[in-house]
């Protein structure tokens, strides 16, 4: 079983990138026999950036989109009031993932943002999924019970996944900081020929190789082991998330229903 959410952590920015911030972030996912990729995107206020990088795509076979693309289209939306027309971007944006046979896993008319002015709820944080990725999806569900205007929208996989491997750890509180300082001074390496953009990489890259070997020296590692709990679920772990955020609402504001709802969902 796979937990995916969305929004995820935006992309880097990318100045070049039609003077936005608009990249595709891309996550590998293995399974035995099974490898889908997933495309998260922020297309930032408008559809307009997200319409012009689509087509310069090279999509993989197999895959999930996901992400904030601020496209306003029936499709998702739902019906539109008559006074609002559909943008070229908005409609670029559904012409291109029909013709790339994209599945849409929304429920259409499930709004995901809520203004904070009052303004109807909007359809614009989407999960789409393309081949054999579509048939692996048991669930969508969108929760509104958040902190921010954005809800959050999570999906649940069905992949056979090989037992987590043993992951190695730096210890840094048994560093021995006095190792690291010689292996960097032992060195002797000298930054006053820099001259130019090449040097200067060219010197950032043997100054992150020399970290790196000292902290390899300097600080032991340790091996983490996950403690598996084959009685945990996706249901358990939504109750969870929904009796924190009911715990924090009650501390932040100690009304009578805050505390009374904070109660009602620790005793489910």
């Amino acid at each position: 079983m796979c937990d995916i959410r969305a929004p995820y952590t935006w992309p880097d920015c990318h100045h070049h990138l039609y003077s936005c911030r608009l990249v595709p972030r891309h996550y590998n996912y293995h399974s035995y026999d099974q490898e889908f990729t997933l495309l998260n995107f922020y297309s930032p206020g408008r559809a307009e950036p997200l319409a012009a990088i689509l087509p310069t795509i090279h999509l993989p076979g197999n895959c999930i989109l996901m992400g904030d693309l601020n496209a306003h289209h029936p499709c998702w939306q739902g019906p539109l009031p008559p006074t609002v027309r559909i943008l070229h971007a908005s409609q670029a944006i559904a012409d291109w993932l029909e013709d790339n046979n994209f599945h849409l896993e929304n429920k259409p008319s499930i709004p995901t943002h809520h203004l904070t002015n009052g303004g109807r709820p909007l359809t614009i944080d989407l999960c789409l999924s393309r081949c054999p990725t579509m048939q692996s999806i048991l669930s969508l569900t969108v929760d509104h019970d958040t902190t921010s205007d954005q809800s959050t929208v999570t999906i649940t996989l069905s992949l056979q996944t090989a037992t987590a491997p043993a992951v190695s750890r730096w210890c840094w509180h048994r560093a021995d900081w006095g190792k690291f300082d010689s292996r960097i001074l032992s060195s002797r390496m000298n930054l006053s020929w820099l001259q130019g953009v090449n040097d200067t990489l060219r010197a950032i890259s043997n100054i992150t190789r020399l970290i790196h070997q000292a902290v390899d020296e300097a600080v032991p590692l340790r091996v983490l082991r996950k403690v598996a709990a084959p009685w945990w679920n996706h249901s358990l772990m939504l109750a969870k998330q929904s009796v924190k955020r009911a715990d924090r609402r009650a501390r932040a504001q100690p009304t009578v229903a805050n505390r009374e709802d904070s109660r009602q969902k620790r005793s489910k």
